[in-house]
């Protein structure tokens, strides 16, 4: 029992005292039912969930190169600086991408999820590219962000969509969902769109972008071109990023052929990251997943060594046929051996990461003073999420 109710309780109490001869000013009964109203409304209070959900709806015609390139480099900055938040539970991200009509593809959709490295290593994939007109098809790529989008139904989560482009929706196709349905059921899911609109050219853009913002009392913003932003090379983010791959290339997985096949999978477009990624991106990459946050997506289900470590898992328990292939050519007691082993080395490995990580940021908070860029992408974004985040 909290001290809040403790302090209600015992003001009901002496409400209560009364001399020999005086009826009591509450009930027994009232008092016991009062309390039980507390206790309920105090534990949905402390159920509340603190999760973040947040799609990125961009634009990926060739004007945009800036665009792709700016959330391909700041991305893990963003969500790293919310998983600094003490509030934020879980962050799960997704993206639609839009051109045109015509073009290599009207929509890309990257499903909402809360393993970040999938997500990335999808986004890496992107180009600039097509377009060379306007308008675009904003329409269709809103309509599929809030429709497609496996959106949580708790009031409580904070939910977001970011439209950022610098052409005008198409209001000409017939057969679109203009935006302004879109905006309405966006609303009934509780969904908050911002709009950032980039670049000097498509003044007629503004109206649409401003409208869409204004449905559902999002932001509205307005940046140059390329989204400018600016990255801080570190003399750390090198080794941040060697000790990263090692703790991600220690993931084994146990279970069903087929949920072996999906992890392994999954780990290995992680390790592709490494390659793909920039040495500045990765570093933030490594931070956001060592974070509270960040680990919760970090391995996945029946990672063998994150269970063990957990007690989730009992390796006498584990039939041979799902064991990781790894561990497939040792006897019992080499397997526990080998984990223990393996965790330990984990354990040595996330406590360079922090401590690496904590030069980093020291060295970034210095040069961070030596800035003057007070408009930069990834700082609006993160400032329009914290503020929102706040009143949900």
């Amino acid at each position: 029992m909290t001290n809040k109710i403790a302090f209600i309780i015992l003001s009901l109490l002496l409400l209560n005292c009364k001399k020999a001869n005086d009826k009591p000013l509450i009930s027994n009964k009232t008092i016991a039912q009062s309390v039980q109203i507390i206790e309920r409304d105090t534990d949905e209070i402390q159920n509340v969930s603190n999760n973040t959900e947040i799609v990125f709806c961009l634009d990926a015609t060739g004007s945009m190169g800036g665009l792709i390139g700016t959330a391909k480099e700041k991305i893990w900055d963003i969500v790293s600086d919310l998983a600094q938040q003490d509030e934020i539970d879980t962050l799960k991200m997704g993206m639609v991408f839009y051109r045109d009509r015509g073009d290599v593809f009207v929509t890309k959709q990257i499903p909402m999820s809360i393993d970040l490295d999938e997500v990335y290593a999808d986004l890496l994939k992107i180009q600039a590219d097509g377009g060379g007109d306007s308008p675009e098809s904003v329409n269709q790529a809103l309509y599929e962000s809030v429709i497609n989008m496996n959106w949580s139904s708790d009031k409580n989560t904070y939910k977001t969509i970011f439209v950022v482009g610098d052409c005008p929706p198409h209001m000409d196709y017939s057969d679109d969902v203009k935006y302004t349905e879109s905006c309405k059921l966006a609303a009934e899911k509780g969904i908050t769109i911002n709009t950032i609109k980039l670049g000097e050219s498509c003044t007629e853009a503004i109206v649409h972008f401003k409208r869409m913002s204004q449905c559902t009392n999002g932001a509205y913003l307005k940046l140059d071109q390329d989204a400018q932003d600016f990255t801080i090379a570190t003399p750390y983010d090198s080794q941040i990023n060697e000790v990263s791959k090692e703790i991600d290339d220690s993931r084994m997985y146990y279970g069903s052929l087929e949920e072996r096949e999906y992890n392994y999978s999954k780990k290995e477009k992680s390790m592709r990251v490494y390659d793909d990624g920039s040495v500045t991106a990765n570093s933030s990459r490594a931070e956001y997943k060592n974070s509270k946050v960040g680990k919760k997506g970090a391995y996945g289900t029946n990672e063998i060594i994150n269970d063990f470590d957990e007690g989730k898992l009992r390796l006498d328990k584990i039939k041979y046929e799902e064991l990781p292939k790894e561990l497939k050519n040792l006897s019992k007691s080499q397997i526990e051996s080998k984990i223990r082993e393996l965790s330990n080395q984990r354990k040595e490995n996330y406590s360079k990461l922090q401590s690496l990580i904590k030069q980093k940021k020291d060295y970034v908070e210095s040069k961070l003073n030596e800035k003057n860029d007070k408009r930069s992408f990834s700082k609006e974004v993160i400032k329009v999420m914290t503020e929102q985040s706040k009143h949900r």
